[in-house]
């Protein structure tokens, strides 16, 4: 019985094998260095993404359209809910870049002062793909005697590609009276 038993024990190790990762390193637990490389390696997103973000905040702060459509990679998408003039009811509107940017004129573009400032940035990067969700502070007001300031969230999903991070994807809501995001 004990020789069976090891005999199928030999089967069994025999018809193991060992695989290696790409990088020469069995698979398996990561070592500390692996730990440090991949700290380092988000970091460095990190940062190229806050401040690609930090762009985003002040071309839309300054209007400037062009220069704001350039943050996103075409037919990148801008999605929100809100009441249509005329309506009644909140809907979900998805709209493009380019659809964005040819309706902003009426809308941030007529505000005598307009300006969005990120809060807070939680970002997460893998490799060429990043997501972030952004706190902001909104300024606006159709005269400078007559300003509201509001905070909301923004959901960034980006991408970059030759060398440069843009926006894929663009989701908003603005802050909900019985959940404060910046306490007052």
């Amino acid at each position: 019985m004990r020789t069976a038993s090891c005999l199928v024990a030999l089967l069994v190790l025999a018809a193991c094998r060992i695989e290696r990762a790409a990088s020469g390193r069995p698979p398996g637990t990561r070592t500390a260095v692996d730990s440090l490389n991949l700290v380092e390696r988000d970091s460095a997103t990190r940062e190229e993404v806050r401040l690609a973000l930090h762009g985003y905040y002040d071309r839309f702060s300054r209007r400037d359209w062009r220069a704001y459509a350039a943050m996103f990679w075409d037919q990148a998408t801008i999605t929100t809910r809100w009441t249509r003039p005329g309506e009644r009811a909140e809907r979900v509107v998805v709209q493009t870049i380019d659809e964005f940017v040819r309706a902003a004129p009426a809308g941030p573009g007529r505000l005598a002062v307009f300006s969005e400032q990120p809060v807070s940035m939680d970002i997460h990067g893998y490799g060429d793909l990043a997501q972030a969700w952004v706190v902001y502070r909104a300024r606006f007001g159709t005269t400078s005697d007559s300003v509201a300031v509001h905070h909301g969230v923004d959901a960034f999903h980006l991408m970059k590609h030759d060398g440069a991070w843009r926006i894929t994807g663009l989701t908003f809501i603005n802050e909900s009276p019985d959940r404060p995001l910046v306490p007052r």
